[in-house]
């Protein structure tokens, strides 16, 4: 039986839209590559199809009772770290207590949760058993722009994502130490995420505050993809996600930023 999958990204506030485009090009690509047929928009649910969401249900907590009672079957893409414990990502954003519960109380009524990180398994499948890591790898479709020779990249650094305190005093002390760096402090369209992407010597994966300890797959998948070196910051050079790109402690930064761009 032919299975059509609806992404549905009306979930989501209009600011994650651009957060979580690398991922839905990536399950989208994937899908069709194994012969799949997807949809996406915002709020058209399909009762024929399985509908897929993103991260949770921000704007309309309650859908995933009014799915299960209309008979509409559903998945979710778990893009955060959730521990054993149900602590939403370190608890580095003090979420409120509710976060978990509505998540749990979705991903148990879902068809199935694919976890973009592995650390979120145990606890989704504690939840629901249809769960899985989702792993990254290679598509062409991720392949979305060309990169500019390196005489004509005018970028030496490039932070995407989210703004945070932590990340603009790390930017500006490497714009200090002379590095040209970008760090637009908010989500932008994929299209200019991507043409400041060809014009950089080196993409950054910076994290929020000093409690994450979070990999940011996509970025790392699109980065490799797309033949941009990324510098990972972590903890541990043993992650393994290591091998795909450089990697940096928070107090090694400038250092390392340095040797690498003058590597």
């Amino acid at each position: 039986v032919a299975v059509t999958i609806n992404i549905v990204l009306g979930n989501l506030k209009p600011q994650l839209w651009a957060t979580n485009a690398d991922s839905v090009s990536f399950v989208k690509g994937a899908l069709e590559a194994n012969g799949v047929s997807v949809k996406i928009g915002l709020d058209n649910l399909d009762p024929d199809a399985i509908n897929l969401f993103f991260d949770r249900f921000y704007v309309e907590p309650n859908l995933p009772v009014k799915l299960k009672a209309a008979g509409i079957k559903y998945g979710i893409v778990c893009t955060e770290a959730i521990s054993p414990q149900g602590i939403w990502n370190y608890g580095a954003e003090g979420d409120e207590p509710y976060t978990f519960a509505a998540f749990e109380l979705a991903a148990k009524n879902a068809e199935f949760v694919w976890c973009q990180l592995a650390e979120s398994v145990e606890v989704c499948r504690e939840i629901n058993p249809n769960s899985a890591h989702l792993k990254y790898g290679y598509l062409s479709t991720m392949e979305s722009f060309t990169r500019l020779p390196a005489v004509d990249r005018d970028i030496d650094l490039l932070m995407s994502g989210m703004p945070s305190k932590r990340r603009e005093k790390v930017v500006a002390a490497l714009c200090d130490a002379g590095h040209r760096t970008v760090y637009p402090g908010q989500p932008v369209p994929v299209y200019v995420r991507d043409a400041l992407m060809a014009r950089t010597s080196l993409n950054l994966s910076l994290q929020k505050t000093n409690k994450h300890q979070i990999v940011s797959v996509t970025r790392i998948c699109h980065s490799v993809v797309n033949r941009v070196p990324l510098l990972l910051e972590i903890s541990t050079s043993e992650n393994e996600f290591a091998r795909f790109c450089l990697t940096t402690t928070g107090e090694d930064i400038l250092h390392d930023v340095r040797a690498f761009i003058d590597d």
